[in-house]
């Protein structure tokens, strides 16, 4: 009902009875229930207009969309499928409201990489890049404060399937624009705590990045 086009009116009726049962979802013990949740509270963010997709709305799913994502053993391989799209749904209701993306960024960002859901994985991770290119700052902090676990988390990507190659050139110039603006995020890189997690692989990816 969801995917077509609710926004068109395909099924905009049915979203009013629907949405409780999203957010009820949201918290079933099954992944598969929550892997669904997740994805129909995704449409709603990208298709829905404010009309039918308030922004009370919004707030109730994004705050079961974190519950979810916060729950112990959400991360562990069998259910990490749904977290990784409950994060995908969240970034699309950030896109849509400076409320809750003051919020709701910055732990989409912590979540980050993702690697279950594939396809889901390179549509958040093309997200981010995406909106570092438009320096926003409620994901990179007023002060540039997130812009190591940023880079972090490009350095874990790149050499990987995870993002488009159409975006390796992207982050590439983003690595330069970063070396050459603020050299010194980069010279405080290796004491940053995400630091620690890239292998010597993904470093040696990022420095081919900047030299390339």
């Amino acid at each position: 009902l969801l995917a077509p086009s609710p926004a068109a009116g395909g099924g905009s009726r049915y979203i009013a009875g629907i949405f409780p049962a999203l957010l009820q979802y949201m918290g079933d013990e099954t992944t598969e229930v929550r892997q669904a949740a997740a994805y129909g509270i995704a449409m709603l963010g990208e298709r829905c207009n404010d009309a039918t997709f308030t922004e009370a709305m919004m707030q109730q799913a994004a705050q079961a969309l974190v519950l979810a994502v916060d729950a112990p053993g959400a991360w562990e391989e069998e259910h990490a499928s749904a977290s990784d799209n409950a994060i995908s749904a969240l970034g699309k209701i950030c896109k849509r409201s400076d409320a809750i993306g003051a919020v709701g960024w910055p732990r989409w960002l912590e979540a980050l990489p993702l690697r279950a859901d594939r396809e889901e994985a390179r549509h958040v991770h093309a997200t981010l890049c995406e909106q570092v290119e438009k320096s926003n700052t409620q994901l990179l902090g007023a002060n540039h404060e997130r812009l190591p676990d940023v880079i972090c988390v490009f350095g874990r990507l790149l050499g990987t399937d995870l993002i488009a190659d159409e975006y390796l050139p992207r982050i590439g110039h983003l690595l330069k624009q970063v070396h050459s603006g603020l050299p010194q995020v980069l010279q405080q890189l290796p004491s940053h705590p995400k630091f620690a997690l890239l292998s010597e692989e993904n470093r040696a990816e990022l420095e081919k990045a900047l030299s390339s």
